[in-house]
């Protein structure tokens, strides 16, 4: 398998570097794992409904259908998903004046509340482990976290 991994990276060297990269990967990944899980225990909600309050955040308001669409959630998943978040607070929904039936949801005032709470300390660590890094590399590593983001999103697309 050295063999394989040194012609297909140039060198062994090479190789040896994208699997240690691979490996801190994978740590990240289950770091990031823990943390949401954490988050979601703190929120007293599920992991589903942390995701889909994310990309309330991220995307703003939304119909529930976009937000099933958007989360990779069914329509059914969705529905209890947002009854879950409402009844905690987290968000409000309002109906459109055309069509009572449709309505949209947005992330409320609590749930900023909660964000700052459960994140500030968490932004604090992550600048602690950035203190040290220059612009250019700070830059670099944008780069490297985006192109890995990529990756995982086609590869999501590949395993569904």
């Amino acid at each position: 398998m050295n063999s394989i991994r040194s012609e297909a990276h140039g060198s062994t060297a090479r190789a040896d570097a994208v699997a240690d990269a691979q490996a801190a990967t994978r740590q990240l990944h289950s770091a990031t794992e823990a943390l949401l899980d954490a988050a979601a225990e703190r929120y007293g909600i599920t992991r589903n409904d942390l995701r889909c309050l994310e990309i309330l955040e991220r995307k703003g308001t939304m119909q529930p259908g976009q937000l099933a669409q958007a989360s990779g959630l069914s329509r059914a998943a969705i529905t209890k998903v947002l009854d879950r978040l409402e009844c905690a607070g987290y968000i409000t929904r309002s109906s459109e004046r055309e069509d009572r039936r449709s309505y949209h949801v947005q992330t409320s005032d609590h749930l900023a509340d909660q964000r700052r709470a459960t994140w500030q300390p968490v932004l604090r660590a992550t600048d602690g482990a950035l203190s040290g890094l220059s612009v250019t590399q700070l830059q670099d590593l944008t780069a490297v976290l985006l192109r890995l983001a990529d990756a995982n999103r086609q590869s999501v697309q590949q395993l569904r």
